[in-house]
């Protein structure tokens, strides 16, 4: 799936803490965010500006590169603050694999930069829906008609389509016609007949597709690997397990289509290193009201129970590829694990539960932040403290902190007298605050 950067998509936008591919100028050394005067820039662990106070906005982005907002214009930097996109487009998508960045002008033209900074495609195009690793095919719709062109802009074969989605794992792009299903690939050639009621992106392998009303899975040959029997697909395969809802119940199954962890949760999230999130949906009583319609009822009322006596309450957690839940659907929210931690929240305190089940935290802090290199910040109502993964007190913060962030390169951000600056490990004030606020160091991992 694109990742988009546009105007008033904050929300949408995750800072990322790893490095991936990006051009030669993008070297692997720490660097923060830093806000000062509702300006953001770039310090290295020295506390010297790379990119100068001058955004609204700067996120940090997998492929190493750095999205920024000025005004109402997105743009791309590289870590040295070399210009990669220029700073004056309505929308930027990012696809998957992090080589291209589709930009969307304010006259809803779209066109294409590969990660050096060369334009690829001019910005004329209505819309831009895909682009193959290697920048050498993408799908484009002029007016109502989608088909694909080369960095020239000349079309790839002759057909055209309703719709053509992503180029995945597979170089195969899902695409429809008079509300027929099938995939292309980069040649412009249909690979899998349009055959099918609906189709998803391949994923592990394996795509979704649709028959007579069901789903099932087929290879990149195009051969059914699992028959179509489930009314819903949540998530595509990703550590060989995708969660469905199958005849036998909803849950997680395997390439053979067998369902091997039934779970019939609201959410049902994909793999990632072993975990997965889930919510489901607890119905509690509420007193109260059910009081309240008891009451009534002695006194002789006549009516159905209040529409509030039982209480919907969404609870989350994560389970292991074996089914366990190593994080109990009992918490408000749960963040995701950092250092093999997630934090988590339980009227209104945070504890913090490990990947493995060894170090559980029971929720008792005012307030906590993601583990980073094998600590936590803490605040408990009298102050500030860095914890580890035992919830043991390792140092009590200066009286003068207010606010801390995640440790990470050696350094954890810090708010001393409404300024944000960072302290080391031994609580020593190393980069003066000076700012309105600052993110933790991020590096290539």
């Amino acid at each position: 799936m694109m990742k988009r950067w546009q105007k008033g998509l904050a929300a949408a936008v995750t800072v990322m803490a790893l490095w991936g591919c990006g051009d030669n100028r993008l070297q692997a050394e720490p660097l923060a965010v830093v806000q000062e005067n509702d300006l953001c820039g770039v310090i290295n662990t020295q506390g010297k500006f790379l990119v100068p106070l001058g955004y609204d906005r700067i996120i940090p982005w997998t492929n190493g590169a750095l999205m920024v907002k000025k005004g109402d214009n997105c743009g791309v930097l590289g870590r040295d603050g070399a210009v990669i996109v220029p700073v004056e487009y309505l929308t930027i998508l990012i696809p998957h694999h992090g080589k291209t960045y589709l930009v969307e002008n304010n006259e809803a033209h779209w066109g294409a930069y590969d990660n050096n900074g060369q334009l690829l495609l001019p910005v004329i195009y209505d819309e831009i829906t895909a682009v193959t690793e290697n920048n050498d095919c993408f799908a484009i719709r002029q007016g109502t008609e989608y088909h694909l062109v080369k960095r020239d802009g000349s079309q790839i074969g002759t057909e055209t389509f309703d719709y053509i989605g992503e180029f995945n794992e597979e170089e195969l792009a899902p695409v429809r016609k008079k509300d027929k299903w099938g995939y292309i690939n980069a040649k412009g050639q249909i690979a899998i007949a349009l055959q099918y009621e609906g189709a998803k992106d391949f994923s592990g392998g394996l795509a979704a597709v649709k028959q007579q009303g069901s789903w099932g899975f087929i290879d990149k040959l195009g051969i059914m690997k699992i028959q179509p029997q489930f009314s819903e697909v949540f998530s595509g395969f990703s550590e060989s397990l995708a969660a469905v809802q199958s005849p036998q119940g909803k849950g997680y199954i395997d390439k053979h289509g067998i369902l091997l962890l039934p779970r019939d949760s609201r959410y049902l999230g994909p793999f990632k290193n072993g975990v997965a999130e889930i919510h489901e949906v607890k119905k509690k009583l509420n007193v109260w009201s059910s009081l309240a319609y008891g009451a009534s009822i002695a006194l002789g009322g006549i009516g159905l129970p209040p529409k509030n006596a039982l209480k919907s309450n969404e609870k989350r957690g994560f389970i292991n590829r074996q089914g366990k839940e190593i994080v109990s659907t009992s918490f408000d929210e749960v963040m995701p694990f950092a250092d093999d931690m997630s934090v988590v929240r339980k009227d209104k305190k945070w504890g913090a539960i490990s990947r493995d089940g060894k170090n559980d935290i029971s929720p008792r802090y005012l307030a906590m932040r993601s583990f980073g290199e094998g600590v936590a910040a803490v605040y408990i109502g009298s102050g500030w403290q860095i914890i580890d993964k035992s919830g043991r007190t390792v140092k009590e913060l200066p009286a003068e902190v207010t606010d801390a962030g995640v440790m990470s390169e050696g350094l954890l951000p810090v708010c001393i007298g409404g300024k944000w600056g960072y302290m080391n490990k031994e609580g020593t004030v190393v980069i003066a605050p000076n700012f309105g606020h600052a993110g933790s160091f991020t590096d290539k991992k």
